[in-house]
């Protein structure tokens, strides 16, 4: 009896490590995240920071404008049409955007007459196109009429050379698809219209993070092994887990942004950017620009801005990963020590991805620079792909290394009280070596994240352990044969012969 209750121990001590591992995944969740969803977060922060990028006019005194255009944009892209912005590169007279081959000047002003106002000089049309043509000039929607016939007066005076017909008028003045107070409430923190307008833009970028983060996981089960409907289903989960994240990234980054955030961190990115100097300011914008390569004065401002919006989305998306944690400390489920530990591993897990995507991009960029046939584009975005897969993985592990010489995990706590209970059942119900194994692998199809976090969460521990593993040892215990006693008849033969036994050796 006691040889069978110390094997079932000896099996306990020697499975019990794979369980501990088991317990911990399970516990905590993804304390440390995966290289393949640091990369899928990592694009999504780094996609919405270049739209905080493109926001960083919004604003400023004439900000609805730059709102409207972004706007108009937007739609465009999302009905089908081939719509570019070309606006930043702030060529004189030159077109805000071209859509379907056609060059578009937004003017969003308070009223039909002043937005075409605004596109004359000293009494001359300024906006033209390179065969000569007048360029479409886009303004709100609820002041298109006016402008119309603003437009239809400037061309009865001769201010628009080459066009005498004030029916053109209406093939000038392109009707946008907002009013002047959507611009402005656009452009505005906490409109519905600004969380529209910043909705579509996350739902875009979640999309593609999904993807990428889907198609990473999915090629690193396969390498590792795993069946094609389980690693399916991985990745599956990792895509919806960052596109998600994404999507709230974009939101909340974006509407902080045009609360004030990016203002208030001018100052501390102007002071970086002084640090690394004009050089290291090219070499980093030029990688995530399009078009032509800027340097010295306006890179290091550039730089500057995409330093405070990836600030701002690498800092929400640590809470957005982190929300979960901070619940559950709420309601008991994990303690400090544990949600301080996780949030260190998600920061430190987005801080290294963010600075292997600009590493490895402004590599892969400089590569593609001197190879047609990848180009600085696609050369910036897989060395960024591949940096923030390499680095956020490491730096997540290192830190759990780190911490972990410091700040004990709960799933150990929860380890240690199911060893005892465990440990405590093996004797009560005398468990065989068989019977412990097969215990121990019931018990590792009860122990997923919701169990354990309520069993931290419980006022009696080992009652709750307890009550946890009854039904998978009872289940093993019902399993025995039955023993029948044996007859008075029989265990008077059977001592008679052991004390024969004990008599021969006696005398013997």
């Amino acid at each position: 009896m006691m040889d069978s209750l110390n094997t079932a121990r000896q099996q306990f001590v020697n499975s019990l490590h794979s369980l501990q591992v088991h317990v911990q995944k399970q516990v905590l969740g993804d304390d440390v995240l995966a290289g393949e969803s640091v990369a899928g977060i990592i694009y999504g922060n780094v996609s919405n920071a270049s739209t905080i990028y493109g926001m960083d006019k919004f604003n400023t005194p004439r900000g609805h404008g730059f709102a409207a255009e972004r706007a108009n944009h937007l739609f465009d892209k999302l009905t089908g049409k081939n719509a570019a912005i070309i606006g930043d590169d702030n060529a004189k007279y030159g077109a805000d955007r071209i859509v379907d081959g056609v060059s578009i000047q937004s003017k969003y002003c308070n009223s039909g007459s002043k937005c075409i106002q605004e596109c004359f000089q000293d009494g001359k049309f300024k906006y033209w196109n390179t065969d000569g043509s007048p360029m479409n000039i886009e303004v709100p929607s609820d002041k298109y009429d006016a402008a119309v016939q603003a437009m239809e007066n400037r061309i009865r005076k001769g201010e628009v050379p080459g066009v005498s017909d004030i029916a053109e008028a209406k093939n000038i003045v392109r009707k946008g698809h907002f009013t002047y107070e959507q611009a402005r409430n656009i452009a505005r923190a906490g409109t519905v219209e600004s969380i529209i307008f910043d909705a579509a833009n996350g739902a875009i970028i979640s999309t593609t993070a999904f993807g990428v983060s889907t198609a990473l996981t999915f090629a690193t089960s396969i390498w590792n092994g795993e069946e094609f409907d389980k690693a399916l289903k991985t990745a599956t989960y990792s895509g919806l887990k960052v596109g998600g994240t994404t999507f709230v990234t974009a939101v909340l980054a974006s509407q902080l942004s045009k609360a004030g955030l990016n203002s208030a961190l001018v100052g501390s990115s102007e002071a970086v950017v002084k640090i690394i100097g004009p050089k290291a300011s090219a070499a980093l914008v030029n990688a995530f620009r399009s078009g032509t390569n800027i340097y010295g004065a306006a890179a290091m401002k550039s730089a500057a801005k995409l330093l405070r919006g990836n600030a701002i989305t690498g800092a929400v998306s640590v809470v957005v990963l982190s929300s979960v944690d901070v619940v559950n400390i709420f309601r008991g489920r994990v303690s400090g020590a544990q949600l301080f530990k996780n949030v260190a591993n998600t920061t430190s897990a987005v801080a290294g991805g963010t600075a292997g995507w600009f590493g490895g991009a402004t590599a892969g960029a400089a590569i593609g620079s001197v190879i047609p046939v990848v180009g600085t584009a696609v050369g910036g975005f897989v060395g960024g792909l591949l940096g923030s897969f390499a680095a956020g993985s490491a730096a997540g592990k290192v830190s759990n290394v780190v911490l972990n010489n410091f700040i004990e995990d709960d799933a150990n706590e929860m380890v240690r009280i199911i060893e005892k209970v465990f440990t405590q059942m093996a004797e009560d119900y005398l468990l065989t070596k068989k019977e412990a194994e097969n215990s121990i692998d019931s018990l590792k199809e009860l122990l997923n994240a919701k169990t354990l976090k309520d069993m931290f969460a419980s006022p009696d521990r080992y009652a709750f352990a307890r009550n946890l593993m009854q039904s998978s040892v009872e289940e093993e215990v019902k399993k025995r044969k039955k023993v029948h006693l044996p007859s008075e008849d029989s265990m008077r033969q059977g001592l008679k012969a052991v004390l024969e036994e004990i008599a021969d050796t006696e005398t013997a």
